[in-house]
């Protein structure tokens, strides 16, 4: 009789899996996290900014008064952009998963879904404040209230002279240029000159952020706290910041190549519109928070359970949101900034 070994490859075991599932994914909402998030209300976001009109003069004693003014008004309206992530998982599925044992995170996959998706929203709207382009059913981003001083925002035309008031600070050298103390000092006082109050965030790629730190060389440090509108918010692992000059710069993963967007967090702000479900059940609706990683997002959501077709079960999660700058003069961008 032959002598055969009894080999792996000869054996049928149970695949094990170690652990929980790794996520390999970098949602990370540096934005969110640090930006004031306020309720909404009404079909739109609106807001009346004021500009200079009002008269003060000397006069001689006994003087009819005759020259008048009154501060004026303007009204700016956004819309309100509507984003949703949505997921479906078969009855089977649910099923294997829950009885598999391993890896540990599937043991509940609808919950990772729910999980995932509104990790997923959430960077999605955090790449959509730098960026959003405005239009119907989308956030109008930095690049739109702070990129520039000459485009529509909020439907106030900032080229035209009357709307002066509502332009954000821009530094633009025309190519690109390293970033120098002297240079974000500038920055600084310019939106210092045109609303009295100095920036006290700054978001910045990756590669600025490394080339701004270069300029401390062995004296920089990092930041843990920092103090906005929102409050004192500490920095976890991932969101080290650098003051300079009273402003905390952060990098993020979705900050615009080669730009610096200044923001004074007491004037930008990020509306929410929380989502009426009448007639749902809480087993079929509920607000929820999402998680990017690093902490909870505070950002309101709602999760729905969609129409049962088949052997599936479908959700979405869904917020209505829009970043708002309110006093666009507090806030300012630095354009074609090199890096290192």
């Amino acid at each position: 009789m032959a002598d055969t070994t009894q080999t792996l490859s000869l054996t049928v075991l149970a695949q094990q899996y170690r652990g929980d599932v790794v996520r390999q994914i970098n949602r990370q909402c540096a934005v969110l996290r640090v930006l004031p998030i306020v309720t909404g209300a009404g079909k739109n976001v609106a807001w009346a900014p004021e500009a200079d009109g009002a008269v003060a003069e000397s006069f001689s004693e006994g003087a009819d008064a005759a020259n008048f003014g009154s501060d004026a008004q303007a009204s700016a309206i956004l819309e309100w952009g509507a984003y949703r992530s949505n997921f479906h998982v078969s009855g089977l599925a649910m099923a294997a998963a829950q009885s598999s044992g391993t890896p540990a995170g599937n043991a509940d996959v609808w919950g990772r879904n729910l999980a995932n998706s509104g990790a997923k929203l959430a960077s999605s709207i955090n790449a959509a404040i730098h960026a959003g382009a405005g239009t119907t059913g989308t956030i109008a981003g930095f690049g739109v209230a702070l990129g520039s001083a000459s485009n529509t925002y909020a439907g106030i035309d900032r080229s035209q002279a009357g709307n002066a008031f509502f332009r954000p600070i821009i530094s633009d050298p025309g190519s690109l240029t390293i970033p120098s103390f002297a240079s974000i000092r500038k920055h600084q006082g310019l939106i210092y000159s045109a609303c009295g109050e100095y920036p006290d965030l700054a978001f910045c790629p990756v590669d600025v952020f490394d080339t701004i730190g270069g300029l401390f060389d062995g004296t920089r440090q990092f930041v843990q706290m920092v103090n906005t509108a929102r409050g004192e918010i500490k920095l976890e692992a991932g969101y080290e910041g650098i003051s300079f000059n009273g402003t905390v710069f952060l990098r993020d993963k979705d900050a615009v190549a080669n730009k610096i967007v200044f923001v004074n967090s007491r004037h930008v702000r990020i509306e929410v519109l929380p989502p009426a479900v009448p007639g749902l059940s809480e087993v079929m609706s509920k607000i929820m928070t999402a998680n990017d990683g690093f902490g909870v997002v505070p950002l309101s959501m709602i999760y729905e359970k969609l129409a049962k077709s088949g052997d599936s079960d479908k959700a979405q999660v869904k917020t209505y949101a829009q970043l708002v700058v309110d006093r666009p003069n507090s806030c300012g961008m630095m354009l074609n900034v090199g890096t290192v």
